[in-house]
């Protein structure tokens, strides 16, 4: 019958387990088995073992039940450039870690799209989704879930989520992160709370400092441009390479320097500069800095991206600072930021910035490799 099953299905559930658990070992707790344990023995330590691992197994039945938040799975990447086996192995590991997963796929919500959503729709889409689920699960459990993101897409759509995310802000808030250090496991990337804002301390920077390429006290430096005709001299340069790209620094240098994102027919940096607005043209930045782990990866740890992210938020803002002195008020400094590294981060420097003017600058590998993009990639 199907009750039946259904009720099978309940008890092997966590939930259900625990809470089979719980009513069990609270009667033991309470004195049924005692009752039973005195036809047996008169000896009052047996009764004291039999009570204190009563008193464990209630709480352990409870931790098998209790609610364990929200795992959000989101994938952006367009249809035609499906990630199904990362999408299946961020699908998993929330479904064993949280108590609701919510799966917001861009390639099965939008297939075969040929740019019907751009990218801020998208990610607004997503956000209001996440939203909505939040409201449902405290209406339902009258408390707030921790969150977790297990997200995958392109870094500028990560800094875009985490932008739009600053709007919605939440009690607990992480972004996980799928490891290919550890054989595609996931693992946690960056805690999303106002613990980033807060100042590093002396241990911190220094451990920032060992995996700098060429470590030096305090802040890099900020380089100013000489000046050229159509030079954005409001704009600077953020540049991070936080992971294994042999070019990127280089390339990211010229196009800020330049304002051109080609070296010349057929060697393009694979950068997309913002497209101008009706006042302004794209143009050579006014000043640069350069943040800089060399050609290498930074370790899997929490605890160091968090770190690396308020480093790196702390450059920026320093530097924005010291150009806006430097203009004298002129104008409004705005920042171009060019990333490579963990996607978690580039999500967290997102929230960190949401009221910020900087813009993530998107690489296209098709670009880089000669080839062009296609239309939903963009």
């Amino acid at each position: 019958m199907r009750w039946l099953g259904q009720l099978r299905r309940l008890v092997l559930s966590r939930e259900g387990g625990g809470t089979v658990l719980m009513a069990a070992c609270t009667a033991i707790a309470l004195g049924v088995v005692p009752n039973i344990l005195e036809q047996w023995t008169n000896r009052p330590w047996v009764f004291g073992v039999v009570f204190a691992g009563a008193l464990v197994l209630v709480l352990v039945g409870w931790v098998l039940q209790r609610p364990r938040g929200l795992g959000v799975v989101v994938s952006l990447y367009p249809s035609d450039r499906t990630q199904a086996s990362r999408v299946v192995a961020l699908k998993n590991a929330s479904r064993r870690a949280h108590s609701a997963t919510l799966v917001v796929d861009r390639a099965v919500l939008w297939p075969g799209e040929r740019f019907v959503q751009g990218r801020s729709g998208v990610v607004d889409f997503v956000a209001r989704l996440i939203d909505a689920q939040v409201e449902e699960l405290r209406a339902a459990g009258g408390t707030e879930p921790e969150v977790a993101l297990y997200v995958l897409a392109h870094l500028q759509d990560g800094f875009l989520l985490g932008r739009r995310l600053a709007d919605d802000a939440q009690l607990s808030l992480a972004v996980m992160h799928l490891s290919q250090q550890a054989g595609r496991s996931v693992i946690p990337g960056v805690g999303l709370g106002s613990s980033l804002r807060a100042v590093l301390g002396s241990h911190q920077r220094g451990q920032v400092g060992r995996h700098l390429a060429a470590p030096a006290p305090g802040r890099p430096q900020l380089v100013a441009i000489p000046e050229a005709a159509g030079q954005q001299r409001h704009r600077i340069a953020l540049i991070v390479r936080l992971a294994s790209a042999g070019s990127m620094v280089d390339d990211a240098r010229h196009v800020a320097v330049t304002g051109q994102v080609t070296y010349g027919p057929g060697h393009h940096t694979g950068y997309r500069l913002p497209s101008p607005g009706a006042t302004s043209a794209n143009g050579p930045c006014g000043a640069y800095l350069v943040i800089d782990t060399g050609n290498a990866y930074l370790p899997d740890d929490s605890a160091l991206y968090a770190v690396v992210t308020t480093y790196v938020w702390e450059c920026w803002q320093a530097a924005r600072q010291e150009w806006a002195q430097r203009l004298g008020g002129a104008s409004a400094v705005e920042g171009l930021l060019f990333f490579h590294g963990p996607l978690p981060i580039a999500v967290a420097l997102g929230w960190l910035t949401a009221r910020d003017r900087l813009t993530l600058v998107h690489h296209d590998l098709h670009l880089a490799q000669g080839t062009p993009p296609s239309a939903a990639g963009l």
